[in-house]
């Protein structure tokens, strides 16, 4: 009686026994792989590749520069923009509007966008398409598209930080009107020019005048007036600082406003492509090789299976 154990000197025992039946489904599967894998059944698919680094680029949080772009190069708002310029509902022979249609189409694009980080933390964007003219073209708009991209986030993000640096410039400016207007005010009203230098000379005309003549009406009116000025010169020389300092403040603020702006306005390169798309004049899909190999390794595996099955069913 025959043992029902499956090992490794059965499985070359059925090799052995069946080699030529082997070798005949062998020939077979490399026979239909060669011919299914040709351009008759299996169009073939070009590959156009950039390589590419951030530049200029600020990070929102710990991620790095180069992670930060990935994420840029998955924007939705990138897919849906090639997706439309090439048509490509109907290059990928997909019905537009269709049930699950954007999943299927999503799931197309994705397969032949590909984007990945390299060791050398650099971005690595691969454009698979049947016709090697448009994978190229795919890539260069996807790279314009991520560029102008990024230039229009910074803009709008310019404009709205010098918006908001403005209208502080604004309430800034209303406030030193109002302080200027208060010490204008005071000082007409008090006689206040310079306040140490009128102190200093009512001061000796008061000291003159009283060793002149006593306590006269001149006496008293310059009395008066320096009472008038100590009450009141405090209070101006403390606007005067305040307003110094408002405007030293708006200074600030104005600076800020002008850096802002010109981001509103600028264009810049935010990438620096070192390996630009290029027409590909070699198929990158399908690798007949591995087609062949992988159909020739699982036709031999199946009779395999098949031939153990039938021996130890018995």
């Amino acid at each position: 009686m025959e043992s029902n154990n499956f090992d490794f000197s059965a499985i070359v025992k059925i090799v052995r026994k069946n080699f030529r039946l082997f070798v005949v489904v062998g020939i077979i599967a490399v026979i239909l792989s060669v011919v299914f894998s040709g351009p008759a059944f299996m169009e073939p698919k070009f590959k156009s590749v950039a390589v590419v680094y951030p530049y200029n680029i600020n990070t929102y949080s710990d991620e790095s520069e180069t992670e930060q772009l990935l994420q840029l190069f998955e924007a939705s708002a990138i897919r849906d923009t090639i997706i439309e310029k090439f048509d490509l509902w109907k290059r990928y022979e997909i019905e537009k509007g269709g049930d699950k249609a954007k999943f299927y189409m999503y799931e197309e694009y994705n397969d032949r966008v590909v984007t990945s980080k390299t060791m050398y933390e650099s971005v690595l964007l691969e454009v698979m398409d049947e016709d090697p003219d448009t994978a190229k073209l795919m890539a260069d708009e996807i790279l314009d598209q991520l560029n102008e991209r990024i230039n229009r986030h910074r803009n709008r993000w310019g404009s709205q930080r010098s918006a908001s640096y403005k209208t502080q410039m604004e309430h800034q400016l209303a406030l030193i009107d109002t302080l200027e207007s208060r010490i204008a005010s005071i000082s007409k009203e008090k006689r206040i020019l310079d306040y140490q230098a009128q102190t200093r000379e009512l001061v000796k005309a008061y000291m003159d005048e009283l060793g002149r003549s006593g306590n006269s009406d001149q006496t008293k009116e310059i009395s008066s007036w320096l009472g008038e000025l100590q009450e009141s010169g405090s209070l101006v020389k403390t606007l005067q600082a305040v307003n110094d300092y408002s405007a030293e403040q708006y200074g600030i603020l104005a600076e800020k406003y002008l850096d802002w702006r010109a981001i509103g306005f600028e264009e810049l390169d935010y990438l620096d492509v070192v390996v630009s798309p290029e027409v590909s004049d070699k198929k990158a899909w399908p690798v007949r090789w591995l087609v062949v190999a992988l159909s020739l390794v699982s036709a031999l595996v199946l009779t395999l299976i098949v031939l153990a099955i039938g021996k130890f069913s018995k």
